[in-house]
Protein backbone atom coordinates (compact mmCIF):
# COMPACT_ATOMS: atom_id res chain seq x y z
CA UNK A 1 0.00 0.00 0.00
CA UNK A 2 1.67 2.11 -0.21
CA UNK A 3 -0.10 4.27 -0.40
CA UNK A 4 1.18 0.93 1.01
CA UNK A 5 -5.88 -2.92 3.24
CA UNK A 6 -17.96 -7.63 9.88
CA UNK A 7 -20.98 -8.45 10.91
CA UNK A 8 -23.14 -9.15 13.85
CA UNK A 9 -25.59 -12.03 11.50
CA UNK A 10 -25.77 -15.10 12.72
CA UNK A 11 -25.24 -17.97 9.77
CA UNK A 12 -28.22 -19.96 9.19
CA UNK A 13 -28.43 -23.10 8.51
CA UNK A 14 -30.89 -25.24 7.48
CA UNK A 15 -30.07 -29.01 7.91
CA UNK A 16 -32.51 -31.88 6.74
CA UNK A 17 -32.66 -35.03 8.61
CA UNK A 18 -31.72 -38.09 6.83
CA UNK A 19 -33.10 -41.90 7.98
CA UNK A 20 -31.06 -44.53 7.08
CA UNK A 21 -33.01 -47.24 7.21
CA UNK A 22 -30.78 -50.13 7.46
CA UNK A 23 -32.83 -53.13 8.85
CA UNK A 24 -34.78 -52.67 5.62
CA UNK A 25 -32.18 -52.59 2.90
CA UNK A 26 -32.49 -49.44 1.18
CA UNK A 27 -32.65 -45.87 2.80
CA UNK A 28 -34.42 -42.60 1.70
CA UNK A 29 -32.86 -38.85 2.63
CA UNK A 30 -33.62 -35.32 2.26
CA UNK A 31 -31.62 -32.51 2.71
CA UNK A 32 -33.03 -28.76 2.13
CA UNK A 33 -29.31 -27.32 3.33
CA UNK A 34 -28.52 -24.41 1.88
CA UNK A 35 -25.41 -22.80 1.82
CA UNK A 36 -24.89 -19.71 1.79
CA UNK A 37 -22.27 -17.53 0.30
CA UNK A 38 -19.48 -15.10 1.74
CA UNK A 39 -17.81 -12.90 -0.78
CA UNK A 40 -14.13 -11.61 -0.01
CA UNK A 41 -13.05 -9.20 -1.97
CA UNK A 42 -8.84 -9.22 -2.68
CA UNK A 43 -6.67 -6.28 -4.28
CA UNK A 44 -6.32 -7.20 -7.92
CA UNK A 45 -2.50 -5.54 -8.12
CA UNK A 46 -1.55 -9.24 -8.43
CA UNK A 47 -3.00 -12.84 -8.24
CA UNK A 48 -0.95 -13.92 -4.89
CA UNK A 49 -3.50 -12.89 -2.81
CA UNK A 50 -6.17 -14.77 -4.75
CA UNK A 51 -4.21 -17.87 -5.08
CA UNK A 52 -3.70 -17.65 -1.25
CA UNK A 53 -7.51 -17.12 -0.35
CA UNK A 54 -8.20 -20.11 -2.48
CA UNK A 55 -5.72 -22.27 -0.80
CA UNK A 56 -7.14 -21.83 2.07
CA UNK A 57 -11.08 -21.22 2.23
CA UNK A 58 -11.86 -25.18 1.51
CA UNK A 59 -11.46 -25.96 5.08
CA UNK A 60 -13.44 -22.86 6.09
CA UNK A 61 -16.23 -23.74 3.26
CA UNK A 62 -16.20 -27.41 4.80
CA UNK A 63 -16.58 -26.02 8.22
CA UNK A 64 -19.29 -23.83 7.98
CA UNK A 65 -21.21 -25.30 5.53
CA UNK A 66 -20.23 -22.15 2.85
CA UNK A 67 -19.17 -20.97 -0.37
CA UNK A 68 -16.62 -18.38 -0.23
CA UNK A 69 -16.27 -16.37 -3.01
CA UNK A 70 -13.42 -14.58 -4.00
CA UNK A 71 -13.49 -11.19 -6.14
CA UNK A 72 -10.53 -9.00 -7.10
CA UNK A 73 -10.79 -5.51 -7.38
CA UNK A 74 -8.29 -2.53 -6.68
CA UNK A 75 -8.32 -2.59 -3.06
CA UNK A 76 -8.89 1.35 -3.04
CA UNK A 77 -11.44 1.24 -5.39
CA UNK A 78 -13.21 -1.39 -3.63
CA UNK A 79 -13.46 0.60 -0.56
CA UNK A 80 -14.67 3.31 -2.14
CA UNK A 81 -17.38 1.89 -3.66
CA UNK A 82 -18.68 0.75 -0.46
CA UNK A 83 -20.62 3.70 0.27
CA UNK A 84 -22.69 2.81 -2.82
CA UNK A 85 -22.58 -0.85 -2.83
CA UNK A 86 -23.39 -1.43 0.82
CA UNK A 87 -26.90 -0.70 0.61
CA UNK A 88 -27.86 -1.66 -2.66
CA UNK A 89 -26.63 -5.05 -1.79
CA UNK A 90 -23.21 -5.65 -4.09
CA UNK A 91 -20.48 -4.79 -1.70
CA UNK A 92 -18.45 -7.86 -0.60
CA UNK A 93 -18.86 -9.20 3.13
CA UNK A 94 -15.52 -8.90 3.64
CA UNK A 95 -12.52 -6.49 2.21
CA UNK A 96 -9.03 -5.41 3.20
CA UNK A 97 -8.06 -1.95 3.59
CA UNK A 98 -5.01 -0.27 4.71
CA UNK A 99 -5.02 0.79 8.27
CA UNK A 100 -5.56 4.34 7.27
CA UNK A 101 -8.44 3.30 6.19
CA UNK A 102 -10.35 1.70 8.57
CA UNK A 103 -10.51 4.53 10.99
CA UNK A 104 -11.82 6.63 8.61
CA UNK A 105 -14.84 4.19 7.24
CA UNK A 106 -14.96 2.69 10.74
CA UNK A 107 -16.00 6.91 11.88
CA UNK A 108 -18.15 7.33 9.07
CA UNK A 109 -20.33 3.97 9.80
CA UNK A 110 -19.15 1.81 6.76
CA UNK A 111 -17.54 -1.02 8.81
CA UNK A 112 -18.69 -3.18 11.36
CA UNK A 113 -16.94 -3.58 14.87
CA UNK A 114 -14.94 -6.80 15.24
CA UNK A 115 -13.61 -8.39 17.70
CA UNK A 116 -9.67 -9.67 17.96
CA UNK A 117 -8.29 -12.97 18.70
CA UNK A 118 -6.31 -12.57 22.43
CA UNK A 119 -2.86 -12.91 22.03
CA UNK A 120 -2.75 -12.72 18.41
CA UNK A 121 -1.34 -8.61 18.17
CA UNK A 122 0.87 -6.12 19.93
CA UNK A 123 -0.39 -2.87 21.43
CA UNK A 124 0.61 -0.83 18.55
CA UNK A 125 -1.32 -3.37 15.87
CA UNK A 126 -4.48 -3.14 17.19
CA UNK A 127 -3.95 0.79 17.47
CA UNK A 128 -3.95 0.86 13.87
CA UNK A 129 -7.02 -0.21 13.95
CA UNK A 130 -9.04 1.19 16.47
CA UNK A 131 -11.34 4.50 16.27
CA UNK A 132 -13.21 5.50 19.57
CA UNK A 133 -12.14 2.73 21.25
CA UNK A 134 -13.72 0.05 18.84
CA UNK A 135 -11.54 -2.20 16.53
CA UNK A 136 -12.77 -2.08 12.88
CA UNK A 137 -10.47 -4.34 11.37
CA UNK A 138 -8.35 -7.74 12.17
CA UNK A 139 -4.52 -6.95 11.47
CA UNK A 140 -3.33 -8.78 8.33
CA UNK A 141 0.28 -6.98 7.74
CA UNK A 142 2.98 -4.46 9.35
CA UNK A 143 4.61 -2.27 6.49
CA UNK A 144 6.83 -0.01 6.73
CA UNK A 145 10.05 1.07 3.81
CA UNK A 146 12.96 -0.78 4.31
CA UNK A 147 16.18 -0.80 2.04
CA UNK A 148 16.82 -3.09 -0.64
CA UNK A 149 20.18 -3.45 -1.97
CA UNK A 150 22.03 -5.61 -5.38
CA UNK A 151 24.73 -7.87 -3.68
CA UNK A 152 26.65 -7.31 -6.40
CA UNK A 153 27.17 -4.17 -6.13
CA UNK A 154 27.14 -4.06 -2.69
CA UNK A 155 28.44 -7.15 0.29
CA UNK A 156 27.51 -5.41 3.44
CA UNK A 157 24.34 -3.44 3.97
CA UNK A 158 25.12 0.58 4.10
CA UNK A 159 24.59 1.70 7.47
CA UNK A 160 23.66 5.40 7.12
CA UNK A 161 22.70 7.60 4.46
CA UNK A 162 26.56 8.76 4.08
CA UNK A 163 27.28 5.52 2.15
CA UNK A 164 24.39 5.97 0.06
CA UNK A 165 25.75 9.30 -1.20
CA UNK A 166 29.01 7.98 -1.77
CA UNK A 167 27.21 5.29 -4.20
CA UNK A 168 25.87 8.56 -5.69
CA UNK A 169 28.74 9.82 -6.65
CA UNK A 170 30.33 6.53 -8.27
CA UNK A 171 30.65 7.35 -12.27
CA UNK A 172 29.31 2.78 -12.38
CA UNK A 173 25.96 4.25 -11.76
CA UNK A 174 25.47 7.05 -13.78
CA UNK A 175 22.38 7.30 -15.71
CA UNK A 176 22.27 5.48 -19.34
CA UNK A 177 20.37 8.83 -20.89
CA UNK A 178 22.56 11.47 -19.10
CA UNK A 179 26.41 10.63 -17.36
CA UNK A 180 25.73 13.45 -15.52
CA UNK A 181 23.20 11.95 -13.11
CA UNK A 182 23.41 9.16 -11.11
CA UNK A 183 21.40 6.31 -10.33
CA UNK A 184 23.20 4.09 -7.72
CA UNK A 185 20.62 5.30 -4.84
CA UNK A 186 16.96 5.62 -5.79
CA UNK A 187 13.70 6.18 -3.85
CA UNK A 188 10.23 7.84 -4.88
CA UNK A 189 10.32 10.36 -2.38
CA UNK A 190 7.70 12.51 -4.38
CA UNK A 191 5.72 10.19 -2.81
CA UNK A 192 4.99 11.33 0.82
CA UNK A 193 4.36 8.22 2.32
CA UNK A 194 8.50 6.87 1.25
CA UNK A 195 9.39 10.75 2.31
CA UNK A 196 7.91 11.00 5.69
CA UNK A 197 10.60 8.81 7.05
CA UNK A 198 12.73 11.60 6.23
CA UNK A 199 11.33 14.42 7.26
CA UNK A 200 10.48 12.81 10.58
CA UNK A 201 13.66 12.12 11.38
CA UNK A 202 14.37 15.17 10.71
CA UNK A 203 12.27 16.42 13.41
CA UNK A 204 9.05 17.35 10.99
CA UNK A 205 5.77 15.56 12.08
CA UNK A 206 1.97 15.14 10.78
CA UNK A 207 0.19 15.76 13.81
CA UNK A 208 1.30 17.15 17.20
CA UNK A 209 -0.23 16.71 20.90
CA UNK A 210 -1.45 13.52 22.77
CA UNK A 211 -0.62 10.37 20.64
CA UNK A 212 -0.18 12.47 17.78
CA UNK A 213 -3.87 13.37 17.13
CA UNK A 214 -4.60 17.15 17.28
CA UNK A 215 -5.10 18.11 13.33
CA UNK A 216 -5.07 21.44 14.32
CA UNK A 217 -1.29 21.36 15.21
CA UNK A 218 0.85 20.46 11.90
CA UNK A 219 4.12 19.75 11.82
CA UNK A 220 4.86 19.74 8.01
CA UNK A 221 6.58 23.04 7.97
CA UNK A 222 9.33 23.29 11.40
CA UNK A 223 12.73 23.88 10.91
CA UNK A 224 12.97 20.28 10.99
CA UNK A 225 10.62 19.66 8.33
CA UNK A 226 12.27 21.95 6.99
CA UNK A 227 15.57 20.99 6.49
CA UNK A 228 14.46 17.25 5.77
CA UNK A 229 12.74 18.08 2.66
CA UNK A 230 16.03 20.16 1.68
CA UNK A 231 18.04 17.70 2.13
CA UNK A 232 15.58 15.49 0.05
CA UNK A 233 15.49 18.19 -3.03
CA UNK A 234 19.09 18.45 -3.06
CA UNK A 235 18.47 14.55 -4.69
CA UNK A 236 16.29 15.60 -6.89
CA UNK A 237 18.22 19.15 -8.11
CA UNK A 238 21.84 17.32 -8.31
CA UNK A 239 21.69 13.70 -8.18
CA UNK A 240 18.34 12.33 -9.67
CA UNK A 241 17.47 12.21 -13.31
CA UNK A 242 14.43 14.78 -13.73
CA UNK A 243 12.16 11.82 -14.70
CA UNK A 244 12.66 10.90 -10.55
CA UNK A 245 10.38 14.56 -10.21
CA UNK A 246 7.50 12.50 -11.11
CA UNK A 247 4.76 11.65 -9.23
CA UNK A 248 3.80 7.87 -11.09
CA UNK A 249 6.16 7.09 -13.47
CA UNK A 250 8.86 7.49 -11.14
CA UNK A 251 8.07 4.18 -9.40
CA UNK A 252 8.34 2.14 -12.22
CA UNK A 253 11.35 3.79 -13.27
CA UNK A 254 13.04 3.24 -10.03
CA UNK A 255 11.89 -0.86 -9.90
CA UNK A 256 13.17 -1.06 -13.55
CA UNK A 257 16.70 0.30 -12.96
CA UNK A 258 16.63 -1.73 -9.78
CA UNK A 259 16.01 -5.09 -11.64
CA UNK A 260 17.64 -4.38 -14.55
CA UNK A 261 21.03 -4.00 -12.15
CA UNK A 262 21.42 -0.38 -12.93
CA UNK A 263 21.09 0.52 -9.46
CA UNK A 264 22.53 -0.70 -6.54
CA UNK A 265 20.34 0.83 -3.33
CA UNK A 266 16.60 1.47 -3.16
CA UNK A 267 13.79 2.19 -0.15
CA UNK A 268 10.77 0.90 -0.98
CA UNK A 269 8.33 -1.52 1.03
CA UNK A 270 8.02 -4.78 1.62
CA UNK A 271 5.62 -5.90 -0.55
CA UNK A 272 8.30 -5.09 -3.70
CA UNK A 273 10.21 -7.76 -2.59
CA UNK A 274 7.38 -10.44 -4.21
CA UNK A 275 8.13 -8.21 -7.83
CA UNK A 276 11.77 -8.59 -7.63
CA UNK A 277 11.72 -12.25 -6.75
CA UNK A 278 10.40 -12.70 -10.31
CA UNK A 279 14.01 -11.36 -11.65
CA UNK A 280 15.75 -14.61 -11.31
CA UNK A 281 19.74 -12.69 -12.48
CA UNK A 282 18.67 -10.57 -9.49
CA UNK A 283 20.71 -11.35 -6.11
CA UNK A 284 19.62 -8.69 -3.61
CA UNK A 285 19.16 -8.43 0.42
CA UNK A 286 17.05 -6.54 2.47
CA UNK A 287 17.81 -4.73 5.86
CA UNK A 288 16.94 -1.65 7.81
CA UNK A 289 17.00 1.99 6.79
CA UNK A 290 20.63 3.57 7.49
CA UNK A 291 20.57 6.66 9.79
CA UNK A 292 20.35 10.24 8.57
CA UNK A 293 23.58 12.44 8.19
CA UNK A 294 22.01 14.03 11.88
CA UNK A 295 22.88 10.62 13.48
CA UNK A 296 18.67 9.99 13.67
CA UNK A 297 17.08 7.18 12.87
CA UNK A 298 14.68 6.99 9.50
CA UNK A 299 11.01 7.25 11.39
CA UNK A 300 8.21 6.24 8.15
CA UNK A 301 4.92 5.06 8.46
CA UNK A 302 3.95 2.02 10.21
CA UNK A 303 1.09 0.94 8.38
CA UNK A 304 -0.38 -1.97 7.05
CA UNK A 305 -3.63 -3.85 5.96
CA UNK A 306 -6.61 -5.33 8.14
CA UNK A 307 -9.33 -7.49 7.58
CA UNK A 308 -12.27 -5.30 7.36
CA UNK A 309 -16.20 -6.60 7.23
CA UNK A 310 -18.46 -4.04 5.91
CA UNK A 311 -21.51 -2.48 7.67
CA UNK A 312 -23.80 -4.17 5.10
CA UNK A 313 -23.32 -7.51 5.45
CA UNK A 314 -25.71 -9.59 6.01
CA UNK A 315 -23.51 -12.43 7.46
CA UNK A 316 -21.42 -10.59 9.94
CA UNK A 317 -21.13 -13.85 12.29
CA UNK A 318 -20.07 -15.89 9.16
CA UNK A 319 -17.37 -12.72 8.44
CA UNK A 320 -16.22 -12.78 11.88
CA UNK A 321 -15.40 -16.43 11.47
CA UNK A 322 -13.76 -15.74 8.16
CA UNK A 323 -11.56 -12.88 9.87
CA UNK A 324 -10.38 -15.46 12.88
CA UNK A 325 -9.79 -18.14 10.56
CA UNK A 326 -7.78 -15.96 8.05
CA UNK A 327 -5.65 -14.56 10.61
CA UNK A 328 -4.44 -17.78 12.55
CA UNK A 329 -0.89 -18.75 12.85
CA UNK A 330 -1.18 -21.37 10.35
CA UNK A 331 -2.90 -19.22 7.89
CA UNK A 332 -0.60 -16.08 8.00
CA UNK A 333 2.16 -17.90 7.96
CA UNK A 334 1.15 -19.47 4.79
CA UNK A 335 0.56 -16.05 3.50
CA UNK A 336 3.93 -14.59 4.34
CA UNK A 337 5.36 -17.55 2.72
CA UNK A 338 3.03 -16.99 -0.72
CA UNK A 339 3.54 -12.79 -0.56
CA UNK A 340 6.71 -12.22 1.40
CA UNK A 341 4.85 -9.60 3.00
CA UNK A 342 4.84 -9.44 6.79
CA UNK A 343 1.64 -11.22 9.47
CA UNK A 344 1.12 -8.45 11.37
CA UNK A 345 -0.05 -12.30 13.97
CA UNK A 346 2.99 -12.40 16.36
CA UNK A 347 3.74 -15.91 16.06
CA UNK A 348 3.85 -15.73 12.59
CA UNK A 349 6.11 -12.70 12.09
CA UNK A 350 8.34 -14.26 14.51
CA UNK A 351 8.48 -17.63 11.98
CA UNK A 352 9.13 -15.71 9.14
CA UNK A 353 11.62 -13.44 10.36
CA UNK A 354 13.65 -16.96 10.92
CA UNK A 355 12.59 -17.78 7.91
CA UNK A 356 16.09 -18.79 5.44
CA UNK A 357 16.80 -16.15 2.49
CA UNK A 358 14.94 -12.65 1.24
CA UNK A 359 12.02 -14.37 2.77
CA UNK A 360 13.58 -13.94 6.69
CA UNK A 361 15.84 -10.55 5.60
CA UNK A 362 12.47 -8.86 4.46
CA UNK A 363 10.74 -10.08 7.37
CA UNK A 364 13.51 -9.20 10.06
CA UNK A 365 14.42 -5.79 8.40
CA UNK A 366 10.36 -5.00 8.33
CA UNK A 367 10.49 -5.65 12.26
CA UNK A 368 13.82 -3.40 12.81
CA UNK A 369 12.18 -0.72 11.25
CA UNK A 370 8.87 -1.28 12.62
CA UNK A 371 10.57 0.01 16.15
CA UNK A 372 11.15 3.24 14.90
CA UNK A 373 8.04 3.77 12.75
CA UNK A 374 5.12 6.23 13.34
CA UNK A 375 1.80 4.42 14.08
CA UNK A 376 0.23 5.69 10.34
CA UNK A 377 -2.72 7.93 11.69
CA UNK A 378 -6.31 6.55 10.89
CA UNK A 379 -8.01 9.90 11.75
CA UNK A 380 -10.36 11.01 8.59
CA UNK A 381 -8.15 14.47 8.41
CA UNK A 382 -5.19 12.36 7.21
CA UNK A 383 -6.70 12.25 3.64
CA UNK A 384 -5.97 15.74 3.39
CA UNK A 385 -2.57 15.51 4.18
CA UNK A 386 -2.10 12.66 1.94
CA UNK A 387 -3.20 15.28 -1.02
CA UNK A 388 -1.55 18.43 -0.04
CA UNK A 389 2.05 16.61 0.88
CA UNK A 390 2.44 15.65 -2.43
CA UNK A 391 2.98 19.20 -3.43
CA UNK A 392 5.01 19.80 -0.30
CA UNK A 393 7.74 17.52 -1.92
CA UNK A 394 7.11 18.24 -5.89
CA UNK A 395 7.33 21.71 -5.74
CA UNK A 396 10.53 22.02 -3.72
CA UNK A 397 11.90 19.36 -6.44
CA UNK A 398 11.07 21.01 -9.43
CA UNK A 399 12.59 24.27 -7.98
CA UNK A 400 8.95 26.26 -8.42
CA UNK A 401 9.48 27.00 -4.51
CA UNK A 402 12.19 26.46 -2.08
CA UNK A 403 11.81 24.06 0.49
CA UNK A 404 10.61 26.76 2.88
CA UNK A 405 7.54 28.28 0.80
CA UNK A 406 6.77 25.02 -0.47
CA UNK A 407 6.53 23.34 3.03
CA UNK A 408 4.28 26.44 4.02
CA UNK A 409 2.19 26.44 1.20
CA UNK A 410 1.32 22.97 1.62
CA UNK A 411 0.39 23.18 5.36
CA UNK A 412 -1.50 26.20 4.69
CA UNK A 413 -3.34 24.19 2.18
CA UNK A 414 -3.60 21.28 4.31
CA UNK A 415 -4.82 23.44 7.53
CA UNK A 416 -7.37 25.04 5.37
CA UNK A 417 -9.07 22.16 4.18
CA UNK A 418 -8.88 20.21 7.46
CA UNK A 419 -10.88 23.38 9.12
CA UNK A 420 -13.72 23.53 6.61
CA UNK A 421 -14.00 19.64 6.46
CA UNK A 422 -13.30 19.06 10.46
CA UNK A 423 -13.83 21.82 12.75
CA UNK A 424 -16.98 21.37 15.45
Amino acid sequence: MRKSFKRLGMLALAAGLTFSLAACGNSSSSSNSKKQTLTVSVDNSSNTYKKFVNQIKGKFEKKYNVKVKVRTKAMSDQLDALKLDGPAGKAPDVMMAAYDNVGVLGKQGQLAPVKLVSGRYSTKDKKLVTMNGKYYGEPATIETMIMYYNKKYVKTAPTNFKQLEAISKDSKYAYANDKTKNVGFLVQWTNFYDAYGLIKGYGGYVFGGKDNKNINKLGLNNAGAVEGLTYITNWFKNVWPKGMQSTTSNENFITSQFTGGKTAVVLDGPWMAATYNQTKSLDYAAAKIPTLDNGKEYQPFGGGKAWVISKYSKHQSLSQKWLNYVTNNQNQEKFNKMTLEVPANETARKSAAKASGIRGEVAEAVLQQFKSAEPMPNMPAMTEVWTGAQNLIVNAASGKKTPKQSADAAVKEIAQTIKQKYSD
